[in-house]
């Protein structure tokens, strides 16, 4: 059985039907990824959920640009929408839930075990009040409706709590790092400028931590922590 994360991963599962909305889906308050390609019932969809008159302005507008670049299908998704509909999707989630329902059913982890899949939040001060899927050193996010479903480099700071899906917690645990190159430098920090501290070779394997916000690979390593370049020629992420 082949074991790349790609493959056979609910983890690469759900990063994957998150980002093929990239480009795609449009924000909608309370949208679940219900389908607007009609012009007529995609108006009526809005003016049933939007909070005001620009509001729907603007949301309508995005869709007007999605149809004109032939997008299909259209979806609608709000930011916890979005989450929500995908893990939806792989059968991981039967009801919908908000942002702060989301972040209540995660495992809380610190930002440097982040890894593919694992949802960031941004919580004001307050309360919980936008959530996004990593994906390394970016994150997908339904960001507002002007832009939709985005993808971007994760903004330090604003993405203030993290968490872990629990379906996803096993396949964490069993993840590890291929070395596929021929000799690949270990560091101690996130980049070329940090120190070498060994050599690995290609078919080694070293337990995968998290995914560092540069999105160079945290592993284990002589029992601490170092990091190592995620370029798919030199390293590959897999599970099991």
């Amino acid at each position: 059985m082949n074991d790349k994360i790609n493959e056979n991963s609910l983890r690469e599962q759900f990063v994957q039907t998150v980002t093929e909305q990239v480009g795609k889906g449009v924000y909608v308050w309370g949208g679940n990824g219900e389908i607007l390609d009609d012009p007529t019932e995609a108006l009526a969809f809005v003016e049933r959920h939007e909070t005001s008159e620009e509001n729907r302005r603007r949301a309508l507008c995005l869709i007007g640009k999605r149809m004109e670049a032939h997008v299909h299908p259209i979806r609608a998704f709000d930011c916890s929408g979005l989450v929500y509909w995908a893990l939806h999707s792989l059968g991981l989630q039967k009801t919908d839930v908000s942002s702060r329902g989301l972040f209540a059913m995660c495992k809380p982890i610190p930002e440097d075990e982040l890894m593919p899949g694992d949802l960031v939040f941004h919580h004001d001060g307050t309360r919980i009040v936008h959530v996004g899927v990593c994906v390394g050193s970016e994150q997908v996010e339904c960001r507002g409706r002007d832009v939709g479903v985005v993808k971007n480099k994760r903004k330090s700071g604003y993405w203030n709590r993290f968490g872990r899906w629990k379906a996803f917690e096993t396949e964490t645990e069993n993840a590890f790092v291929l070395i596929k190159g021929g000799s690949v430098r270990v560091r101690e920090g996130d980049g070329t400028g940090t120190r070498c501290i060994g050599i690995v070779h290609k078919g080694d394997r070293y337990p995968l931590i998290g995914t560092a916000p540069s999105g160079w690979y945290r592993i284990a390593w002589n029992g601490s922590t170092a990091y190592i370049t995620n370029k798919p020629q030199y390293t590959e992420a897999r599970h099991g």
